[in-house]
């Protein structure tokens, strides 16, 4: 039996942490949307690193299923050419409907590259793990793509915990300073937290109503603990105060909704 292909595209943003390992942090992004081996007993994923700030791209960026846009110690709102560009680049893939998927400065870039902005939070980093509460309707969207729902709607009726975002909650790793603070017209907050309320964002297809071809995390949920403990433990060297490293330090779990998460966006991208 052939296999379905799914063709993603992963735009890496972040050369100081590519420059350390670039395999294991491409790696990051591969292995999250092959669900760790799980979504590639039905699928034949095929995944291709571009670097922007390379300004590298498909010669032919319709043809790819979806795009992921990753994580980066640059800021969204920065007038650097490459990150100018990327913005261009975003707003094609979104009026061309292609699906795209973007991960804290991914989340941040979206929103500025379709008329939302990003700013320095005001109330300071967001480090550690921590608990978004999700609005009802996106609650029942992600439940809905976790069952493998094709009309992303928000009228869930199944109650397979295994699959369900329970009590309107998600745990992910986080380790941000800038935010989102004003999101696009055309997009959803996904829900917030304490620090930051634009937790994420989705926006619904102009060209088939019920699904969604743009999704937005803040938090990192490819991280696993190590790295995210690694990170977090190398803030010292931007002179984070150390009593806000320990504080963060002190939130994280062994694991985070993870692998919940990676389900989803392999859904959203397929559906």
């Amino acid at each position: 039996m052939i296999k379905p292909t799914l063709k993603i595209a992963i735009i890496v943003t972040d050369e100081s942490l590519e420059y350390l390992n670039k395999e294991d942090f491409f790696k990051l992004y591969d292995n999250f949307i092959r669900g760790y081996g799980e979504n590639e007993n039905d699928y034949e994923i095929i995944t291709q690193r571009f670097s922007s700030f390379e300004k590298e791209w498909p010669n032919d960026p319709f043809s790819w299923d979806g795009f992921i846009i990753t994580g980066s110690v640059a800021n969204a709102y920065d007038q650097d050419e490459w990150i100018l560009l990327l913005k261009q680049r975003i707003l094609e893939l979104a009026n061309n409907n292609i699906k795209i998927f973007g991960i804290c400065f991914g989340h941040q870039i979206i929103a500025e590259a379709l008329g939302g902005k990003c700013e320095k939070n005001q109330k300071g980093w967001e480090i550690g793990q921590h608990t978004i509460k999700l609005e009802k309707q996106v609650s029942n969207i992600f439940s809905n793509l976790l069952n493998n729902n094709n009309n992303n709607n928000n009228n869930n009726n199944n109650n397979n915990n295994n699959n369900k975002i329970l009590n309107d909650e998600i745990s992910l790793y986080q380790i941000h300073q800038d935010h989102v603070t004003i999101t696009p017209n055309d997009m959803i907050s996904i829900g917030a937290t304490e620090l930051s309320n634009a937790q994420g964002m989705l926006r619904e297809s102009k060209l088939k109503p019920g699904t969604y071809n743009i999704l937005s995390f803040q938090g990192h949920p490819e991280f696993d603990y190590n790295f995210i403990h690694l990170l977090i433990v190398d803030l010292k060297s931007i002179n984070v105060d150390q009593e806000i490293i320990e504080n963060g330090l002190k939130t994280l779990q062994k694991t985070s909704d993870q692998k919940l998460i990676s389900k989803l966006v392999f859904n959203f991208f397929k559906n």
